[in-house]
């Protein structure tokens, strides 16, 4: 692939490679501009789902404007039919990273992230794309000298993101999978996506930025466990841990937010992205630093990762089975004190 020319882009090297593809550093042919061009390995291009779910991805992210949301350029087939989306190349470094670097990220630098993911969120929302996969390894931070600590959050991997009926009118069909298959990561999904089978709305995001702003607070997600049914059980059935529990030293109003985010019925959660931005606007903290240090690599959205196993459309009943399990023994225990 390098030296080939992709649609209007150079490849000029590799820069990623996953389970699905490879991701490469481009340059436009005519005006030089850089890119990075995620290409499907040709098993997978043949698989219509894989195929839809990649495109839809490319669909998803350009109907968006906001500058906290990676820019895709381009989408279709190389001669051979393989699929591929040129991008926005970015420089820096994946939240994940930025979190195993400083262990707990100082309230302000924390709070500052939270409110430019909230703010493209809104963005998305309000043209009716639910990302319905938020986690630190979709958050990507990179140099910008206008943003408040001179970081600016971008966020990546709309491949399961949800077109709500449709209203930017781009005639974009709403994302389908086999069997009703769960997507999303167990430690960010909200409850309502643990269960499965219902409808997701914008509140499942929120409930994933209430739980990557908890990690960031306090070192680890709201719940964790060994497997993902477990941690699934978690988000449905065990009230969610509070802030000022796990950090007592930070502003009860923070702990607040975070537990309207994280709350279990919809209904009951944090109503939109605006609403939380302006609740966590609200929080007195201690200043920005005038520059937060990021690692500054160049990379795109991340590697492909393997399609969802069809397999995981058993969650739900993993996790209900998980919880009767629990309960038995509580009772058990209750009866022979």
């Amino acid at each position: 692939m390098i030296g080939r020319v992709v649609g209007k882009y150079k490849i000029l090297d590799q820069i990623g490679e996953g389970g699905m593809g490879i991701v490469y550093r481009a340059e436009h042919v005519v005006l030089g501009g850089p890119a990075a061009i995620k290409v499907l390995l040709p098993q997978f291009t043949r698989d219509a789902i894989v195929v839809d779910r990649f495109f839809h991805e490319a669909k998803a992210t350009s109907a968006i404007r906001h500058v906290g949301i990676v820019q895709v350029f381009d989408y279709g087939r190389l001669a051979n039919e393989q699929a591929y989306i040129a991008m926005e190349l970015l420089r820096g470094e994946e939240l994940t990273g930025f979190i195993d670097r400083h262990g707990i990220v100082e309230p302000a630098v924390a709070a500052q992230i939270a409110l430019q993911m909230l703010s493209a969120l809104e963005a998305a929302h309000l043209i009716g794309v639910v990302h319905r996969d938020l986690k630190p390894d979709n958050i990507f931070l990179v140099r910008d000298a206008s943003a408040p600590g001179g970081i600016r959050v971008k966020i990546l991997d709309f491949g399961i993101a949800k077109l709500i009926g449709d209203p930017i009118g781009r005639g974009a069909p709403r994302l389908k999978t086999k069997g009703g298959a769960i997507l999303g990561t167990p430690a960010y999904m909200a409850p309502e996506q643990c269960r499965g089978g219902v409808e997701i709305d914008a509140r499942a995001d929120l409930y994933a930025v209430g739980c990557i702003l908890f990690e960031m607070l306090t070192g680890r997600p709201p719940f964790i466990a060994e497997g993902g049914g477990e941690t699934m059980a978690m988000h449905i059935y065990e009230p969610p841990p509070r802030l000022r529990d796990r950090a007592p030293n930070l502003p009860l109003e923070l702990d607040t937010v975070i537990a309207k985010m994280l709350a279990k019925a919809p209904d009951e959660r944090t109503p939109s992205a605006a609403w939380a931005l302006a609740a966590l606007e609200r929080v007195s903290l201690e200043p920005l630093p005038a520059e937060i240090p990021l690692l500054g690599r160049p990379v795109t959205a991340p590697a492909l990762a393997e399609p969802v196993d069809p397999a995981s459309r058993w969650l739900p009943i993993v996790v209900i089975a998980i919880a009767i399990v629990i309960a038995a023994a509580a009772a058990y225990v209750i009866g022979m004190s």
